[in-house]
């Protein structure tokens, strides 16, 4: 069981492209059902935890993840195998990206990868989702956390928002019934972090103020986390080695994602133990939908950057098409990023030559 744990979660943080949104949902088609590791309603309560704890989403998730197949080992293996290997990619890629990433095979196939990414969060959703006459309160909570999330409130104030707010809707009725710098900036940054790995794009900016990077180094320390595998705070490790090379990197890997098994072993446990309470699983439930309207303005967010025209629409089309058609979706992205880069070399040919 251990081994399968580790292997599981080391593969998926070498090959689990495009950021915690499509981290949730290849966990979900791969690990969430009938006869996996956990059951939807189980994966939505986590979905729930990890919104309202500090760290990485995504992380947090595959320790739950873990730690409801194997327990405590579980969870420390789980968050070990979906961050280290993608940690040593990063590490590996950083000094190799400032040369690649104009050429127009990286470009596209960063593209089609994209693209991919946004049929796979989309079929994730519709899956998650319940059917609307059989739970219209889900869609209800849903489209509240995308509506908070679209006016700017903050990931985890919107998960706590409408968990509360169910919450009280049923506690009403039951009561009428330098490296080391860096490590611990990137430390407090892991203790601190609400929501997905996106929000420490602006909380690196500190790095700059503070000198450790240049302002063209931290944006290629953020186009590294978010092109390779596995976390997207794996950007520490990039930002690390720019600024105090590989004893920098090893820091601020261990700062960002330290508190996150502390966090979530508290959040395991919790779970656990409040299984079956009524109020718990009133605000979990409010908490749960209003995940869903993340996931959804995650999607909106990614759809309205990357589908800017018909080619694009039809490519992601012919993707959700595919994983409704049950291919499994790492071999998807790897479809579509070979397809991506195919298509921009012949173009890049093409041009040049007519």
């Amino acid at each position: 069981m251990p081994w399968l744990i580790l292997r599981t979660f080391a593969w998926l943080g070498l090959t689990a492209f495009g950021g915690p949104a499509a981290h949730l949902a290849i966990f979900q088609r791969l690990l969430v059902g009938q006869g996996k590791w956990v059951s939807k309603e189980q994966y939505l309560k986590m979905l729930a935890a990890v919104n309202l704890i500090p760290g990485p989403n995504s992380t947090e998730t595959a320790m739950l993840l873990g730690y409801a197949r194997g327990g405590r080992w579980g969870l420390l293996l789980a968050g070990l195998g979906f961050i280290v290997p993608a940690a040593l990619v990063t590490l590996a890629l950083v000094a190799l990206y400032q040369e690649t990433a104009s050429l127009p095979l990286v470009q596209g196939a960063f593209l089609g990868l994209k693209l991919a990414v946004v049929a796979l969060i989309a079929q994730a959703l519709g899956d998650l989702l319940p059917h609307p006459r059989q739970n219209p309160l889900t869609w209800v909570l849903a489209l509240a956390g995308f509506g908070l999330a679209g006016l700017g409130l903050v990931e985890w104030a919107v998960v706590l928002l409408v968990g509360l707010l169910v919450m009280l809707g049923k506690a009403t009725r039951l009561l009428s019934l330098e490296p080391l710098s860096l490590f611990w900036f990137f430390l407090l940054v892991g203790s601190t972090l609400f929501g997905s790995g996106y929000v420490l794009i602006g909380l690196m900016q500190e790095m700059v103020r503070q000198g450790w990077l240049r302002s063209d180094e931290l944006l290629h320390a953020l186009a590294l986390g978010q092109v390779t595998p596995g976390p997207l705070l794996t950007t520490a490790t990039a930002a690390g080695y720019l600024a105090a090379g590989i004893p920098g990197a090893t820091l601020a890997t261990l700062g960002i994602f330290l508190p996150s098994f502390g966090f979530t072993f508290l959040a395991a446990g919790l779970l656990h133990r409040l299984e079956g309470h009524p109020l718990a699983d009133a605000f979990l439930r409010g908490a749960s939908g209003a995940a869903l309207g993340l996931i959804a303005w995650a999607l909106w967010l990614l759809g309205r950057e990357t589908l800017v025209g018909w080619a694009e629409v039809l490519v992601a089309l012919l993707a959700l098409g595919l994983l409704l058609a049950r291919l499994p979706p790492l071999p998807l992205l790897g479809l579509f990023a070979l397809g991506g880069a195919l298509w921009r070399t012949w173009t890049g040919w093409a041009s040049s030559v007519f």
